[in-house]
């Protein structure tokens, strides 16, 4: 559907009610639509259990928050979207629920996705201009496309992404903040950030891979490696390859999202694999070096030239555009297990040479593997 573009806006909201990590590679729309409108309020529908990671980015105005069970919420969040007219309103999420927002919300611009692209084909009916985007595309140039049909704006996005931006965080957490980059026992040139979890096990190197990996580095860089860990047995793991590498490497408490995206912006690089921490990363101005096997880099990694991935390839040949349909069930996970160490430190060190040591918004394409 096309329309006039919009040339002013001074009251945005976006309606982008869960998950975490669909909510944090959204951040990216934040970054786009303040380029476009720099004075805009731009408001954030959210279910409570997220609002605390939202309200933190600088770049939002107003959280609304509601809680899905509890009806007294429900109705005060309603009270509270009627009562503002906005110039327009950006459905994300594309489910029945998020419709339930966008209807709810005053504005004469109501934009979502179109009927090829929504998850849910009811939530057509709470958008006026609706957009299909390329399902194979970034996930966060997905979700800036949506916009882009609708401002008709065709100028292409910053080749290196949009900067970085820092979470708001207390003055207390950032004195905890410096205390835990204080406490590294051997003081490093460099510090590299180590994110080993995922959700899934077929979305993680093997432990001795891993190992083998990071002491290439060791052996490469005066560096000190930051051990990030989500849950018990990442933590064990941590544990095991901090005391590899002794006084080279801390094992970090767990930290709120905030004040863990703070860490990582300190940080020289951040290892991860598809996960949590490399959509928060990608939050940062802080590089990335991370490892794809069932999932597309293409789709999934943080867009920006300083941000690289590499994907092992099935030897099963299977094929597919986002996300393997084995990928909970793959006896082998042979696309990134069968990565060797030697293979992914080559990757990382032409990386690092060109990307983070020269040059940290400039990264030339590095040919051999799968590079993205």
């Amino acid at each position: 559907m096309h329309q006039p573009p919009l040339f002013s806006a001074s009251k945005i909201l976006i309606v982008k009610t869960s998950s975490l990590g669909d909510i944090i590679q959204s951040f990216v729309v934040l970054n786009y639509l303040k380029a476009q409108f720099p004075d805009a309020a731009i408001d954030w529908v959210v279910e409570k259990r997220f609002a605390s990671i939202v309200a933190a980015h600088p770049l939002i105005h107003r959280v609304i928050a509601f809680d899905k069970k509890a009806k007294r919420e429900l109705i005060g969040a309603a009270r509270t979207l009627r009562a503002t007219t906005y110039d327009c309103v950006f459905d994300l999420q594309g489910n029945c629920k998020s419709a339930v927002a966008t209807l709810l919300s005053k504005s004469r611009h109501k934009v979502g996705f179109g009927i090829r692209s929504v998850r849910e084909w009811p939530n057509i009916l709470a958008t006026k201009y609706r957009y299909d985007v390329p399902k194979n595309l970034n996930i966060r140039l997905q979700l800036i496309g949506q916009i882009q049909q609708f401002l008709q704006d065709k100028k292409p996005l910053p080749q290196g992404g949009f900067p970085g931006v820092r979470l708001r965080i207390s003055e207390k957490e950032q004195a905890h903040l410096d205390q835990i980059i204080a406490s590294m026992p051997t003081k490093k040139a460099e510090k590299i950030m180590v994110c080993p979890g995922s959700k899934w096990i077929n979305k993680q190197l093997p432990p001795e891979t891993l190992s083998a990996f990071l002491s290439k580095i060791d052996q490469s860089l005066d560096a000190g490696f930051f051990f990030m860990w989500g849950d018990e047995n990442e933590k064990k793991l941590c544990e095991t390859l901090q005391k590899q590498f002794a006084q080279n490497s801390l094992v970090v408490e767990r930290l709120e999202l905030p004040v863990w995206q703070n860490l990582m912006s300190e940080m020289s690089a951040v290892i991860a694999f598809d996960s949590g921490a490399l959509h928060l990363c990608g939050t940062t101005s802080a590089p990335s070096f991370s490892l794809f096997g069932p999932t597309m880099p293409e789709v999934f990694k943080p867009i920006g030239s300083r941000h690289l991935a590499i994907r092992g390839e099935c030897p099963y040949l299977k094929r597919f555009d986002k996300q393997c349909p084995l990928l909970r069930t793959c006896p082998t996970g042979a696309c990134i297990r069968n990565l060797a160490a030697v293979e992914i430190f080559s990757q990382f060190w032409s990386w690092w040479q060109t990307t983070v040591h020269q040059n940290r918004c400039t990264s030339p394409r590095v040919q051999s593997l799968r590079v993205l």
